[in-house]
């Protein structure tokens, strides 16, 4: 009986012990109500007047001047915007994108490489170097045996002008 008794009047002690502890806060940084603060005010002097005969030199005036300067009101990055109209009749083949043409055939011979391509429309066009072809400006460069490369020109986010080469691909034979 006294074991079942022990243990929890054992603990409320200590609890109450701790608990006592945490009463009074004996800060001593802080100052007592008894203590007084003394602040020593000091005389604020009144300013003297300067004399008539010196100089006030006056701060110096800054003017500006926007010779050679950019004008802050102006776009950094000038867009060009691309007219709607084109300048010159399109070719058939400028009218479907380069991903829209499927070669069909490369002839390689004594003269110059030709290739052959079906368009959407379900029509065939001839391509030799220096057609143009695509929507975006492309040039055929050269005709491979198993693709045609072809050069387009765009200009980019500043403005200048970029190249970019795609490849038109034979597609590949089944059984091979």
């Amino acid at each position: 009986m006294i074991r079942r008794l022990f243990f929890p009047l054992l603990t409320i002690l200590l609890a109450v012990g701790l608990l006592s502890g945490c009463g009074a806060d004996n800060d001593t940084t802080k100052p007592s109500p008894k203590q007084k603060k003394t602040v020593a005010k000091t005389p604020v002097k009144p300013k003297e007047a300067t004399a008539p005969e010196e100089e006030v030199k006056e701060a110096p005036q800054y003017v500006y001047t926007a010779e050679g300067k950019r004008d802050p009101f102006k776009a950094i990055v000038q867009v060009q915007r691309v007219s709607l109209e084109a300048p010159e009749q399109l070719t058939p083949l400028q009218k479907f994108d380069l991903a829209q043409l499927k070669l069909i055939g490369i002839i390689l011979g004594k003269g110059d490489p030709v290739a052959m391509v079906i368009a959407p429309d379900q029509k065939s066009y001839i391509l030799k170097k220096g057609i143009k072809v695509g929507r975006n400006g492309g040039v055929v460069t050269s005709v491979e045996k198993d693709a045609v490369l072809v050069r387009e020109t765009y200009l980019d986010m500043m403005g200048k002008e970029q190249q970019s080469f795609q490849k038109i691909q034979l597609p590949q034979r089944e059984g091979v």
